[in-house]
């Protein structure tokens, strides 16, 4: 259905609870490179920080993303 109407994945989000938003070595472990991996940090179930992650094509190591917001595209 998302592919029908142009649209694709192009990323993963998850949330660590009462842990820093930084990925994990399982986060690592399990990551694609050509995916983004979006990580909220939950302290006492209200939402802190949030980060983006991708993993480096030598799969050596995450890098942090910038995080960039525009107007959301309508409802089609």
């Amino acid at each position: 259905m998302a592919a029908a109407q142009g649209l694709e994945v192009i990323g993963w989000y998850h949330s660590h609870p009462d842990h820093p938003a930084r990925p994990s070595g399982y986060d690592r472990e399990h990551a694609w490179p050509w995916y983004s991996y979006v990580i909220v940090s939950v302290h006492t179930g209200v939402p802190q920080d949030m980060t983006s992650w991708r993993l480096k094509d030598d799969r050596s190591a995450l890098v942090e993303e910038k995080i960039a917001t525009r107007n959301a595209v309508a409802a089609r």
